[in-house]
């Protein structure tokens, strides 16, 4: 049986493991998008492969796996077994791991959850605090490329595929990058990455669909 991916295309954490598809060049692994507002997501079906009912979820024949960063790091492992992108070398994958949990545990709530809120129509308005956040969480993420060209040193790895879609997100949502000229030129290097157009292009909509609801802070 095939490996499937349920997925949308609006979640950055989904976008990012559809890169590594893309630059792995894995095949046979079926997509499968989800409509999570329509409750796809909290059907009986869906909820005995992952209970917390969220999207990324791989289904590795019988094998259910969840949270985006776990699924870029096993199928490396289970399919690609030291690539470049999550090599078997301790200390690089060490540095690699300090930029996923990172961006779990400090990036990701002061920049993609500063949004949500947004998205569920709760709010129409960017206030100071969310941009505040979000211009915190850009500053220290932009700490990673002191000594870099990319997150975890001098090559492409999952970590920049997981920070990616969440920053072009931000790019095409209105979001100008040119404060942070480090994040600005990695951004401008991730043109070499094989699933880069086709992440744009779903970012422009993702931001075009961000800036239909916003009226006022932008």
């Amino acid at each position: 049986m095939p490996i499937t991916l349920y997925y949308s295309k609006m979640s950055p954490p989904a976008r990012s493991v559809l890169l590594l598809i893309q630059e792995l060049g894995l095949t046979g692994i079926q997509l499968k998008e989800v409509d999570v507002q329509g409750g796809e997501t909290r059907t009986e079906e869906f909820l005995k492969m992952n209970p917390e009912h969220t999207i990324p979820t791989l289904d590795d024949n019988g094998f259910y796996l969840w949270e985006s960063r776990a699924i870029l790091t096993y199928l490396v492992d289970a399919y690609r077994p030291g690539h470049d992108l999550y090599p078997n070398i301790p200390r690089e994958k060490a540095q690699i791991n300090r930029v996923l949990h990172h961006e779990l545990s400090a990036f990701n709530p002061k920049t993609l959850r500063q949004m949500i809120p947004i998205y569920r129509r709760e709010t129409s308005v960017v206030t100071d605090e969310m941009k505040a956040k979000m211009h915190e969480g850009l500053t220290n993420l932009e700490l990673f490329l002191v000594r870099n060209d990319w997150f975890a040193g001098e090559n492409v790895t999952v970590a920049d595929l997981c920070v990616l879609p969440t920053i072009s997100s931000m790019v095409h949502a209105g979001f100008d990058l040119s404060q942070y000229p480090r994040l600005a030129a990695w951004y401008d290097n991730c043109k070499v990455l094989k699933g880069y157009e086709e992440d744009q292009a779903v970012a422009q909509q993702v931001g075009a669909y961000f800036k239909s609801l916003v009226t006022e802070g932008m």
